[in-house]
């Protein structure tokens, strides 16, 4: 039996969290392997905690912010942008695959679509392994 991967998903307290708390309410399922871990803002996160993750075992990472437009701090949802492009330049330099990070700004109520986001990326995830 294949195990399924691990994936770390930084979400931030607003809309990333929100909504995946509404597609628990809804009933939506993403994979088990798949862990949230909430921060109060996307923004804040450093690139060695993002590392740290990859180091501790997980197969993937996703970061899941705010839009520009509904960030609740106004420099939020630009830092997120720019960790991402930094995490990914030293994940590469550490031999990791890009594919294995991934990077979302979602609109508040997208439950939904941040489900169908995160099944779809374990599934590329386990598809490379």
């Amino acid at each position: 039996m294949e195990r399924e991967p691990k994936v770390v998903i930084f979400t931030c307290n607003w809309n990333a969290h929100e909504s995946l708390q509404a597609a628990g309410k809804q009933h939506l399922h993403y994979p088990a392997g798949a862990r949230p871990l909430k921060v109060d803002c996307l923004g804040q996160v450093s690139a060695s905690v993002i590392l740290k993750a990859f180091e501790k075992g997980a197969d993937g990472v996703m970061l899941v912010g705010c839009t520009p437009e509904e960030c609740h701090y106004e420099f939020g949802s630009r830092r997120a942008a720019e960790l991402f492009e930094e995490v990914s330049k030293l994940a590469k330099l550490l031999g990791f695959q890009r594919d294995r990070l991934k990077f979302l700004q979602v609109h508040a109520g997208a439950s939904e679509a941040l489900v169908q986001e995160v099944q779809a990326f374990v599934s590329q995830i386990a598809g490379s392994e």
